[in-house]
């Protein structure tokens, strides 16, 4: 079929389609709604202001990757704020995280978990632990019955791989709401990284909402089978900027959307090309609906100082 663009107004009310197989609201990936929830730090600066300490208290559990603890606490300026922000978890190789921050998150409770494997990231062996935390039928027995110098009986290497492998085909899951802060920044080879963990826990682990949040973005995947974005209409006009859909997997084709400034029907994409849907914006007064023939990394401009009122 021929390629097609349309210039919509700038708010239109979108007919939602009869069938699509994803509901992302962006809301929700700021504010779930269940306690299948996780905020994970990695090792870059935060710097989200005070949407940080409201995010916070939105998440069930809470997750420094290694050198993320560092982050979490050079954000406070003094150990009472510290303590009020304690993550559940560290976890990983431990070459990034600083002694006085370990000991200070040892004596506040936290669990540490070391993970000196090499074939697998900081980023990737917390996604395994949030796995087990909320599926794994003996994991937090485990953590309260050991201690952090026996790794609470936990392999140093990989222990965390093994018992995700040897439990993972008998889950029954739910969805987890997974928000990743510092994924997109610094050293450009981990920000590759941070995106293909968009596209390959989309394969291995489809319980994960994994959603990226940076001071200029909300970033995800649109996955296939058609995905209806929802948000909140002021949520819209105060938050929401401008988009992009991002083929980072490979070319593609969007076969529809709705809602967007410039729809599209039957459009090639492709990075080699330079044909990039990129600074669309959403016009959809209160959603917009996409259909693609593979995965497609979505880009959002937020208005950051406006956030907080939102979360």
């Amino acid at each position: 079929m021929k390629e097609g663009v349309v210039e919509n107004p700038d708010s239109i009310l979108v007919e939602k389609p009869a069938f699509y197989s994803h509901v992302l609201d962006l809301n929700g990936f700021l504010s779930p709604d269940h306690d299948n929830s996780a905020l994970l730090i990695l090792n870059q600066k935060i710097n989200i202001g005070e949407v940080f300490s409201k995010l916070w208290g939105n998440y069930n559990v809470h997750i420094c990757a290694d050198g993320g603890a560092n982050r979490l606490y050079e954000y406070f300026a003094d150990d009472a704020k510290r303590a009020k922000f304690v993550p559940d978890y560290i976890v990983g190789d431990l070459d990034s995280v600083r002694h006085e921050v370990l000991t200070f998150y040892l004596e506040n409770g936290v669990s540490v978990i070391g993970q000196s494997s090499q074939y697998s990231t900081d980023f990737t062996k917390s996604l395994r632990l949030i796995s087990l935390h909320f599926y794994h039928s003996e994991f937090l027995k485990m953590l309260k019955t050991g201690n952090f110098d026996q790794n609470y009986g936990i392999d140093d290497c990989d222990g965390l791989e093994q018992l995700y492998k040897a439990e993972r085909s008998s889950w029954v899951t739910r969805d987890i709401d997974l928000l990743v802060l510092n994924a997109i920044d610094g050293r450009f080879d981990q920000t590759v990284h941070s995106i293909t963990q968009l596209y390959t826990t989309s394969r291995t682990d489809v319980y994960y909402r994994l959603c990226y949040l940076t001071s200029t973005d909300l970033i995800m995947l649109i996955p296939t089978g058609g995905a209806l974005i929802t948000y909140d209409k002021a949520f819209k006009t105060h938050c929401i900027r401008n988009c992009g859909l991002l083929p980072l997997g490979g070319p593609t084709v969007i076969n529809s959307t709705r809602g967007l400034k410039w729809d599209v029907t039957d459009w090639h994409t492709s990075i080699m090309e330079g044909k990039v849907s990129s600074s669309n914006r959403f016009v959809g007064e209160d959603c917009c609906f996409f259909d693609v023939k593979d995965p497609l990394v979505l880009s959002i401009e937020l208005t950051l100082d406006r956030l907080s009122d939102f979360i």
